[in-house]
């Protein structure tokens, strides 16, 4: 690694290390979104803090403070499934999932999630996502709104994408760009595991946006910071603007993304 990369990157980590090194316990709870959890799993010091902070059983299992569990309710079936996917684990049946993607459907917390698994559980449902990608032509979707095919998109864009053409993926990304006010408000990171195969540059004025956009969440706007560092583009001039609950979830995002997280 050249001597400047090396030391931008010692710099990056210390900026990331000063934030996660207080425990969180004053912190809005409310950034302890599903996707937030499975984040902070791969971040020791975050996952020793949320030891002595998380009591449900559902958060503890995705913090990787416990193994696990049976859900009980549709959310909890996503959430475990999603988890179990992460681990390497057994996945629900595909019956299983495309009943709970049907009943999600309607609820927009929880639609991309449960298409998320469902892809992930189901090579018919993957099949389904990539005859929808090659469709030439994108439907109009009013920003901020959920549509079918940008759930496609961020259901199973890392095994789908990387077969457009380039002119196609552009445009596919630019189109699917305006999902990203949904994904604040659900704090969901829907776009994380897509950002290294979605075409990073058509998704900057979206991401710029969604800093200025009012009455998000709290966490909504650090995980627009750690969306800019993901796809290289500049995210410590914005980290410093942001309220400590939203630097704490982009530093967790952040710190989750390098090469030797847990």
């Amino acid at each position: 690694m050249p001597q400047s990369d090396s030391s931008s990157a010692a710099a990056e980590s210390s900026v990331i290390d000063a934030i996660l090194a207080p425990s969180p316990a004053a912190l809005d709870p409310a950034i302890w979104s599903p996707g937030m959890l499975r984040l902070a799993r791969r971040v020791p010091v975050v996952r020793d803090h949320l030891e002595g902070i998380l009591t449900d059983p559902y958060d503890r299992a995705e913090a990787g403070l416990a193994p696990p569990i049976e859900g009980r309710s549709l959310s909890e079936h996503i959430r475990m499934g999603l988890l179990r996917a992460e681990l390497g684990l057994s996945l629900p049946s595909a019956a299983d999932a495309k009943a709970w993607e049907t009943e999600a459907e309607p609820d927009p917390t929880w639609w991309v999630p449960s298409a998320r698994l469902h892809v992930l559980a189901s090579i018919d449902r993957e099949r389904q996502t990539r005859a929808a990608l090659s469709e030439a032509e994108l439907p109009y979707v009013f920003p901020g709104e959920l549509h079918a095919r940008s759930v496609d998109v961020l259901a199973g864009g890392d095994r789908v994408l990387t077969a457009l053409h380039v002119d196609w993926l552009r445009k596919v990304t630019r189109w699917v760009g305006d999902t990203a006010v949904a994904d604040a408000r659900a704090l969901g990171f829907w776009f994380w595991p897509h950002l290294r195969y979605l075409a990073g540059g058509q998704l900057k004025k979206p991401f710029k946006k969604l800093l200025r956009t009012r009455r998000l969440p709290t966490g909504a706007y650090g995980m627009a910071v750690a969306y800019h560092h993901r796809i290289g583009q500049d995210w410590e001039g914005p980290l410093k603007r942001l309220s400590p609950e939203d630097r704490y979830v982009a530093a967790v995002a952040i710190a989750s993304d390098h090469p030797d997280a847990g």
